[in-house]
């Protein structure tokens, strides 16, 4: 019974084709291999993921996003920064509506939905405050009180 020849052995056979690598190191590309689709070719090397610039924000987006917090915020300060709340409501609702017949072009849709939203909160206020005001007011002109000492 005779054993077979160890691999390193000078009476063993050689192999008749080499072996594929088993990695890449550092990134290298690797040979193509049959019925394997070969790589795209923008990837600088193996593995490599490409990441496309992200579009731009829509400038109505950020206005109305600031406009919308300075009403809210403002609001303790006298009121008169609610003003700015129906002025970030429609910049809002229009860069909303830019921002989806842009098709992908132009970005910042959370922006402006975070100010259409602030933009109905202040605006909400906004009448409740002339509303109150208004019946202050009335009440306060209603009486005879000017002058003759009720």
């Amino acid at each position: 019974m005779s054993t077979p020849p160890y691999p390193g052995s000078p009476d063993s056979p050689e192999p008749t084709a080499p072996l594929p690598p088993t990695h890449h190191p550092y990134g290298a590309v690797p040979p193509q291999q049959p019925g394997v689709p070969p790589l795209p070719p923008q990837a600088p090397y193996y593995g490599q993921q490409q990441w496309l610039p992200a579009p731009p924000n829509d400038g109505g987006a950020i206005a109305a996003f600031v406009l919308g917090i300075i009403g809210i915020v403002g609001m303790c300060g006298y009121g008169f920064s609610l003003l700015l709340s129906p002025v970030a409501l429609v910049l809002g609702r229009t860069s909303m509506k830019r921002i989806d017949s842009s098709q992908g072009q132009v970005a910042g849709r959370g922006f402006a939905q975070a100010g259409f939203i602030m933009g109905i909160i202040g605006t909400v206020l906004l009448v409740l405050g002339v509303i109150a005001a208004a019946v202050f007011f009335a009440a306060l002109f209603s009486t005879d009180c000017f002058g003759d000492g009720c």
